[in-house]
């Protein structure tokens, strides 16, 4: 192999580890831009990448840095728009341990001072189990839209098997003989 296929591989593995290439100048968005600890982040990235308006190639050129592949476009009640002058994010379900949003905003300033405008980050988090999360804030007050790509589920409840109740109900009936043993003496 050559240096030049070497040094041209090393530029693509370099820029698939940091998501899509931004413009020069662009912001940086961090975890901490969400109200959620240990948030990671990729982007900002020019446009709108939410919903199903991108194609699910760009898309998942975005989210391979996780791992993350989409084989279907999401359900219209995974996306919320019409967020302006607010910053907080609640989708209609809760949710659950590994979660992936997409959020678009309009301006945004990064902690170097760096601004953009109408730019998209991909946010990871875990939503917890037990309760889950219900919403969450973002530092950006200039949010248009947003993506639930995908979230855990409920955490199972135990149900008890079918020879617990036996035994229960043995007891009931065992503590309903004595009772009424000690109600004839």
């Amino acid at each position: 192999m050559n240096m030049t296929k070497f040094s041209s591989a090393a530029a693509l593995v370099m820029l698939m580890s940091t998501g899509t290439a931004m413009a020069a100048g662009m912001a940086d968005c961090a975890g901490s831009d969400i109200s959620v600890p240990g948030a990671s982040c990729i982007g900002f990235l020019s446009g709108n990448l939410n919903g199903n308006k991108p194609s699910l190639t760009d898309i998942n050129l975005n989210l391979a840095v996780w791992g993350v592949h989409l084989t279907q476009p999401v359900a219209s009640t995974s996306m919320l728009s019409g967020l302006s002058g607010d910053n907080v994010i609640n989708f209609t379900q809760q949710l659950y341990g590994d979660t992936i949003v997409g959020i678009h905003y309009g301006n945004v300033m990064d902690a170097q001072g760096k601004e953009s405008n109408n730019v998209t980050a991909f946010y990871r988090f875990n939503a917890g189990n037990g309760a889950g999360l219900d919403s969450f804030t973002t530092r950006f007050d200039s949010l248009s839209n947003a993506t639930l790509y995908s979230t855990g589920t409920a955490p199972l409840t135990a149900v008890p098997e079918p020879g617990t109740y036996a035994m229960m109900f043995a007891g009931l009936g065992l503590m309903g003989l004595v009772a009424r043993r000690r109600m004839q003496k």
